[in-house]
């Protein structure tokens, strides 16, 4: 039995922590958009206005919570709610509250790389949001770090024992990178599974290590803006017991260049630190069942009975793709968000799924404002933002979330992209030849004939004789329009703007647009499949509904995290395209591909360096 609460401790809304406020209104044209939804902080925020603090005080209250359960408590805008009342907003008016301490803490999980290894504070300021910065170096020559926080200084463990068969290291490497099953990998090099975890955790953080190092320099780099195409896929562990088939699944999402590839994070929703049972024990003696879920100590974390109540309801995803064309797509996807995702969390779990039988599921939700937040600090220095999304309503709050202040100051835009993915090949080139023949009658010349400015400048002026009439839908504040180009990997897509766009010129606006694609995140996703064999999609034999043995799918989710990483990395920094570039070498990260040995034995040629 769980202990009982009767004393509400918490405020009505969560107050803002470690500066992040993810709370507030989600429409980027209304006059509430920048204020948060507790005072508090509205009026330290506008203290230095003209307008004085009894003013303020005295304002009508812009929203209202909705909701006095634990689980169904919304934020609504008034402002939003008085434009649909006059049909000038089609919107939605309100959003699920969410805990700004569980977005800081997804957030110290999936950045605590940047600070290199071991580099948490012997005191335990990091478990608190403390951070760390280098203090010169030991008379042996180790990094020494010094914690913000206490102001103490120390030198981190080395973690890196000695192993069985170094030599074996970059073959090893090359094959886990070249669609090599686990176990076959194991027979070549004749080691033993343990070895071979072992081994993978060894080059996890290798490449960890590597990459906080290379990424560090972002802040160096004079880049004025960036595209960005971000996407997330569902994968899937295998069950362990054969009295409880039901699969584990997590969600990864990415965010990568549209000029460079250069892929910025890959984050799955999955923590292998947080031991369950013996969080599901403390959750119960701290009464969170009891507190609303935006106030919960383990907001992060997916509790057992929330999982089990989540579970009841029956999969809707068939429901949301059957549609007969792309049009039908968006709004069938708008009305599955409007209802089944309205909490935003992007989530889509029913009696054939569980929990992880070892680490803990985060809420999607969660990792998906951490991953946008964690953007945002590698993006310190970069002027401009365009983000180009899948079209997901979660997805939508996490980027609004995040980047409010950049979107309010007018330096990041942002799209949703929804696009045909279940084409045959002999489909898309029909698409194709129609979309040369619609540009070519607009132009009044072949289509092979143009050169390439000539196509854009045909293109643009399509886009904006669309802009003047877009798609519009019931409960959805998006004008969606179509892109008359069709290609192999977007043979159909539309795109409708999240943010207000209408500042700039119509051709600014078009040519936006035009640049609209999910190209360079999907060409990971495409990669990573055909790379490493556990992101390859199922193949195994069905027997019931969804309860399906998948090849190489792994047991643990947490190997989905490592091998992500290791591929990032790999992808990033050693494979080259067509004319022997990188993506760290097209965005400044790298001078030329970089070897193998210099990740695996990082520490070595740092030292050579130094």
């Amino acid at each position: 039995m769980r202990k009982k609460s009767c004393q509400k401790d918490w405020p009505r809304v969560p107050e803002r922590y470690e500066g992040i406020q993810v709370n507030g209104c989600g429409a980027p044209n209304c006059e509430n958009f920048e204020l948060s939804p507790v005072p508090d902080e509205r009026i330290y925020k506008t203290s230095n206005r003209e307008i004085g603090d009894r003013q303020l005080l005295n304002a009508p209250e812009p929203f209202r919570v909705q909701g006095t359960g634990l689980n169904a408590a919304t934020l609504a805008c008034k402002s939003c709610e008085a434009r649909k009342r006059s049909g000038e907003y089609s919107g939605g008016i309100s959003s699920a509250l969410k805990s700004n301490k569980a977005v800081a803490q997804e957030l110290h999980r999936i950045s605590s790389y940047l600070t290199g290894p071991d580099t948490n504070c012997p005191n335990g300021c990091m478990e608190n949001g403390g951070q760390v910065k280098r203090r010169g170096k030991t008379a042996s020559g180790s990094q020494r770090y010094q914690c913000l926080s206490c102001r103490k200084t120390f030198t981190p463990k080395k973690r890196n024992r000695a192993h069985r068969k170094p030599e074996i290291n970059k073959q090893f490497f090359k094959l886990l990178v070249n669609r090599v099953p686990l176990r076959r990998i194991a027979e070549i090099l004749s080691i033993h599974p343990q070895t071979l975890y072992g081994k993978i955790e060894f080059l996890h953080r290798q490449c960890l290590d590597f990459v906080s190092h290379r990424e560090a320099e972002l802040k160096n780099l004079e880049i004025p803006r960036l595209y960005l195409a971000t996407d997330r896929q569902v994968q899937i562990c295998n069950w362990t017991q054969r009295k409880d088939k039901r699969n584990c699944e997590v969600y990864g999402i990415a965010t990568a260049c549209l000029r460079t590839g250069y892929v910025f994070a890959f984050n799955f929703n999955f923590d292998a630190s947080v031991n369950q049972e013996s969080t599901e024990k403390h959750a119960i003696e701290l009464s969170d069942y009891d507190r609303p879920k935006y106030h919960r100590e383990y907001a992060r974390v997916w509790l057992k009975q929330e999982f089990n109540d989540a579970t009841k309801r029956s999969s809707q995803r068939a429901e949301q793709l059957a549609a007969a064309s792309l049009a039908d797509e968006v709004r069938r996807k708008a009305a599955y968000d409007n209802t089944v995702n309205a909490n935003g969390s992007s989530e889509d779990f029913d009696v054939t799924t569980r929990l992880p039988s070892q680490g803990a599921l985060i809420h999607n939700e969660y990792t998906m404002t951490a991953h946008f937040f964690l953007l945002r600090r590698l993006m310190g220095s970069v002027g401009r933002t365009r983000f180009f999304m899948d079209q997901d309503t979660g997805m939508r709050g996490a980027y609004i979330a995040a980047f409010r202040d950049k979107i309010l100051e007018g330096k990041s835009d942002g799209f949703l992209i929804r696009a045909s993915n279940d084409k045959t090949v002999d489909a898309k080139r029909r698409l194709i030849q129609d979309s040369h023949e619609v540009i070519s009658n607009y132009a009044g010349t072949s289509f092979q004939k143009m050169s390439v400015t000539e196509k854009g400048e045909v293109i643009n002026k399509m886009l904006i004789e669309r802009l003047e009439k877009p798609l519009s839908l019931p409960q959805s504040p998006e004008k969606w329009i179509q892109h008359p180009l069709a290609t192999m990997a977007e043979s159909e897509k539309m795109i409708a703007a999240i943010t207000e766009i209408d500042r700039y010129t119509p051709e600014h606006q078009a040519n936006l647009y035009k640049k609209a694609s999910l190209h360079a995140v999907d060409r990971f996703f495409m990669q990573i499949r055909r790379a490493v064999t556990c992101f390859e999609r199922p193949f195994g034999s069905g027997t019931s509904g969804r309860r399906i043995w998948y090849g190489y799918s792994p047991y643990n989710p947490n190997r989905y995290t490592q091998l992500g990483d290791i591929y990032r990395v790999y992808y990033n920094y050693c494979k080259v395209n067509e004319k022997g570039k990188t993506p760290a070498m097209l965005l400044g990260l790298a001078k030329g591909p970089v070897e193998l040995e210099k990740i695996i034995y990082l520490d070595k040629y740092i030292k050579a360096k130094s």
